[in-house]
């Protein structure tokens, strides 16, 4: 390992983490390997970590706990196999783009990991009862050709992508990135009991095109050629694609602009567990 000292074992997974914090970052840096956590994302998150611990003046043994096992719930799912392990939990569940990234978070804080975003924009998440670790996540507005360029800027922040959805980009992180070992939960709430979470404007806007669609085929039902049953056929014949395409402009047009409000309002709030989003239906 090209990380390690010269001193060959010195570092090995399982020493203790030495005297020093560059021991103990070192060990963890080759317990985090052992996990077969990729090495990008080694480097970065063990970057992130001595950071932290540099800025805090604290000593990373009483802060992070033995490097052996800060590792473990740091890489938590790359011990065992692909199979949902014994214990583990999953939950598929959806919000729309005016809330998603507030119920990541809070999810997040209750120790759910977002695998990936499903071809239907579903949120696939598992979580483990025995050594659950919090999650924050961001979104980013991204087009499609620049999705590895952006991922590649985040990773020295330890955000790793955890799934795509049109043009928007999920990021994930442990939280132990940046709190440390008040990060894992000892007994982890109940799963929510719902798993669709839409808001007001969605419905506002989903009103506002069946409205456009309406008023579109009712003007082309009044004043299409009155003749008997041949004007209100003319009328459904011509209005319904009329107003389909006036709906698909709107919306377009509704989607562009919720697409720039996103694009000026990237955030990444911190978890807040006990608050309840407005604007639940």
């Amino acid at each position: 390992m090209d990380d390690l000292s010269p001193h060959g074992t010195e570092h090995a997974c399982g020493r203790g983490g030495g005297d020093t914090a560059a021991e103990y970052f070192a060990e963890l840096t080759q317990c985090l390997r052992e996990h077969g956590l990729p090495p990008e994302h080694t480097t970065a998150l063990v970057a992130e970590l001595t950071g932290h611990a540099a800025e805090s003046g604290t000593d990373p043994h009483a802060e992070f706990g033995p490097p052996a096992d800060f590792a473990r719930q740091l890489a938590p799912a790359a011990d065992g196999p692909a199979d949902p392990e014994p214990g583990a939990q999953r939950w598929v569940w959806t919000a729309d783009a005016y809330m998603d990234q507030d119920m990541m978070n809070r999810f997040g804080a209750q120790g759910w990991e977002i695998e990936r975003v499903d071809k239907l924009g579903r949120f696939v998440s598992r979580r483990d009862e025995r050594n659950s670790l919090r999650w924050e996540y961001r979104r980013n507005v991204v087009d499609r050709r620049k999705r590895s360029q952006h991922a590649a800027s985040l990773a020295p922040d330890g955000w790793e992508p955890c799934g795509y959805w049109l043009y928007l980009a999920y990021y994930k992180r442990p939280l132990a990135v940046t709190v440390g070992p008040t990060a894992t939960l000892a007994e982890p709430p109940e799963r929510p009991a719902r798993s669709v979470y839409f808001t007001r404007p969605l419905y506002g806007y989903l009103a506002s095109v069946l409205a456009c669609l309406a008023v579109v085929i009712l003007l082309s039902t009044v004043f299409a050629p009155a003749s008997g049953d041949s004007g209100l056929k003319h009328g459904l014949v011509v209005g319904m694609p009329v107003g389909a395409v006036v709906g698909m402009l709107v919306g377009v047009w509704l989607l562009r602009r919720q697409r720039q409000q996103m694009r000026r309002a990237a955030r990444f709030p911190a978890p807040e567990p006990e608050s309840t989003p407005t604007g639940i239906s």
